[in-house]
């Protein structure tokens, strides 16, 4: 079966793909599945796998519907280069299009990153998502986390989602639909904490420069409730 999915990965490659690049730094295959259908594997009330087909759901466990040009770096040092990727929340997995617009699913784990820009009615927004972090909330070195402020200490956002049970009322059911639940940590010193949103707790964390940070904080009048305003603060201290 592995090696099915090695010469698909293969197939891929050589398929010559002109909006696509791969390079390959280190041996060993990945694991990689061709899913040409909208499914996830959840758990029902007693540990068992169930398949359950996304299209039942009234929203989807994307981080975006639409497939976007984005590059991929691979734990092992491959990386893939503006390919058609989306993120599922849900399983923590990627999913890419090939040149023979086969959806491909990677294995939770293998991407270290994934990087695009996509256009919104605000502009420009880039994104940078990044797995490996150690365990918190029971998430794992396998969960995706969105990137805020990157340095010595970076901000990071956790994106997750979860199905909701089916509501029965009367003799209907309703819809089974997805949750979203976010938390933001700090990361430094190969260290995850999760965050604070006061000014005494960012005093502490970001100790080795307090005087500085101190000043920052009062001159631009810092709202610890605001995330643009903590990006600042962490991009300030980042550049010190």
């Amino acid at each position: 079966m592995r090696k099915r999915f090695f010469q698909l990965f293969i197939a891929f490659v050589c398929a010559g793909n002109s909006s696509a690049q791969i390079t390959a730094n280190t041996p060993g295959d990945i694991g990689v599945n061709e899913n040409p259908g909208n499914h996830a594997f959840v758990e029902d009330g007693f540990g068992k796998p169930v398949k359950k087909s996304y299209a039942e759901q009234s929203h989807t466990p994307y981080f975006n519907e639409e497939y976007k040009f984005a590059n991929i770096k691979l734990a092992r040092g491959r990386a893939f280069v503006n390919v058609k990727t989306r993120i599922d929340l849900l399983t923590q997995e990627t999913s890419f299009i090939s040149s023979n617009g086969i959806e491909i699913k990677i294995d939770p784990g293998l991407v270290k990153e994934i990087t695009y820009a996509d256009t919104t009615k605000e502009g420009i927004i880039f994104y940078k998502f990044q797995t490996g972090f150690p365990t918190i909330d029971r998430q794992n070195g396998n969960n995706f986390y969105l990137v805020l402020a990157e340095g010595r200490c970076s901000f990071i956002k956790s994106i997750y989602k979860k199905i909701k049970e089916k509501v029965v009322v009367v003799f209907s059911e309703a819809p089974n639909d997805f949750e979203t639940y976010e938390n933001y940590y700090l990361f430094a010193k190969g260290e995850i904490k999760k965050l604070k949103k006061d000014k005494d707790f960012f005093l502490v964390e970001l100790a080795d420069k307090q005087a500085e940070v101190n000043q920052f904080i009062q001159s631009n009048k810092t709202n610890f409730k605001n995330n643009e305003h903590l990006i600042k603060l962490l991009n300030y201290y980042n550049s010190l």
